[in-house]
């Protein structure tokens, strides 16, 4: 069958940096995307420039714009891109936070590898007596494989939020390497990794709006790995102080009251000692009291019906984790 693709066209040598062009070739009814622009590139025009690998799924080299939506080009069949082009040519174009070094060719080290390094993705183990072995459970294993799975195809990555507006926030794809250390039980450096992953850029710039888990084709589930990650850095207190203050002051108004405390929360989050951090407060506050939005003083912060059954939970929950 006869297929036509708009391709967009970069070439950084050439004063019209940035064209589409159009391309029609006849393809097997099962083709792959990434089978039809290899043909397009032998039969048509030989210095069409893109990434792809294994062509198996495996390698995430082939990942581009599909009709404005990121797709692994080697698993989307060619039918599937003419529906979703609805009667108009098939649009291929680059992921639109990459680095475009000519077409669809990206900088896959500024988009993958050097954000990958930074976190340091490989098991430091402490010397141990010769013949030691180091065994990890099933469950374990069978968690980080599916950590492993993870091919680089750079969807999740597509699809962050954070990304979109700073692209050196480390995001899913690199958190996702390191979430295969961290919970690694080998691994020595487990402290020292969730301080580094606390820095500025690091995990706890996610926003928490599931659209990596949303994009990944291997359901990996990014997102909640990063969770995991900032569960582990609370309960050792790697985290950044004004993050586990937050998250212990959110537990404890909570359990005492029933509901949330907006005004402990934030004296809490800030802490008491620290001046600086009371003082960024008080332009806010005085917009909140002008706006009648002044939380009440603690003291005042009355229980809400139902308080000791909440309580209840939380007490439950502390002695299944003791």
């Amino acid at each position: 069958m006869d297929v036509t693709f708009k391709i967009k066209r970069f070439d950084p040598d050439s004063e019209v940096k940035i064209e589409d062009r159009e391309y029609t070739v006849n393809v097997d009814k099962n083709a792959s995307l990434l089978d039809a622009l290899i043909q397009v590139r032998e039969e048509q025009d030989g210095t069409l420039a893109f990434r792809a690998g294994c062509r198996a799924g495996f390698c995430g080299d082939c990942t581009m714009n599909v009709n404005g939506k990121g797709a692994v080009t080697c698993r989307t069949p060619v039918s599937k891109g003419i529906k979703g082009a609805k009667d108009g040519p098939i649009e291929l174009a680059p992921l639109k936070q990459v680095k475009i070094v000519k077409d669809l060719m990206y900088d896959a080290d500024t988009f993958h590898w050097a954000k990958f390094k930074a976190v340091e993705p490989w098991v430091e183990m402490a010397a141990s007596p010769k013949d030691a072995e180091h065994v990890m459970s099933n469950e374990v294993v069978q968690d980080l494989r599916e950590a492993m799975s993870c091919t680089q195809c750079g969807l999740c990555d597509t699809g962050c939020t954070v990304i979109d507006v700073d692209k050196t926030f480390l995001g899913p794809a690199a958190l996702t390497k390191a979430y295969r250390v961290v919970f690694d039980t080998r691994d020595n450096r487990t402290g020292d990794r969730l301080e580094k992953l606390s820095m500025k850029k690091g995990m706890w710039d996610c926003t928490h709006c599931f659209e990596a888990s949303e994009h990944c084709p291997k359901y990996i589930e990014p997102t909640d790995r990063i969770f995991a990650m900032h569960d582990k850095a609370i309960k050792n207190e790697a985290g950044p102080p004004s993050v586990v203050n937050h998250y212990k002051s959110f537990a404890a108004s909570v359990k005492s009251k029933g509901w949330l405390d907006e005004g402990r929360l934030a004296i809490e989050t800030e802490g008491y000692t620290n001046v600086k951090g009371l003082l960024k407060l008080l332009p806010f506050a005085i917009k909140a009291g002008i706006k009648g939005k002044r939380p009440m003083p603690y003291i005042f912060h009355k229980k809400r019906p139902g308080a000791e059954r909440i309580k209840r939970i939380f007490d439950k929950w502390e002695d299944n984790g003791k």
